[in-house]
């Protein structure tokens, strides 16, 4: 289940999935997510998920390109494994496997608003949150990014 025009998202409405170019995504992607926007566009397309909301959710959990987690690993979800961050071979195989996580055990379970998604993608209170707490940010983070890449 992709996001549909109608659903919510902080307050506002989550736009049709083809929302955002690669050329609009790439006027606000920095670090090493710079000039992938046209990755994010087809990554989107392949898994019917907004490619605004994609590219949202990375420049959120990467400080726009500049954590370690994604300078080192290509990892530009936050995507966790048994042994802590996971690693992807390129930034376009971490941006696949992190909309395909999302499609899998988000959308298609349901959970189709940035509020539903965060409850479960980077819940309040848990054990590799509790020394910095940012997870209380994720709502309002990762709708500000979509808004600035043209979704809502």
């Amino acid at each position: 289940m992709a996001f549909k025009r109608g659903d919510s998202f902080a307050g506002g409405v989550i736009s049709p999935t083809a929302s955002a170019s690669g050329a609009k995504l790439n006027s606000n992607l920095g670090g090493a997510l710079k000039n992938t926007g046209d990755i994010f566009a087809s990554v989107g397309a392949k898994y019917g998920i907004d490619p605004a909301l994609l590219a949202a959710i990375a420049v959120h959990e990467t400080g726009n390109g500049t954590s370690n987690a994604v300078r080192n690993k290509n990892n530009v979800g936050g995507m966790m494994g048994k042994n802590g961050l996971m690693t992807f071979d390129s930034i376009e195989q971490g941006i696949d496997k992190m909309a395909s996580n999302l499609k899998r055990n988000y959308f298609d379970k349901g959970l189709t608003t940035i509020e539903q998604i965060q409850r479960k993608y980077a819940p309040i209170g848990v054990e590799n949150d509790a020394k910095t707490n940012v997870n209380q940010y994720w709502v309002s983070g990762v709708s500000k990014y979509y808004k600035q890449f043209g979704g809502g």
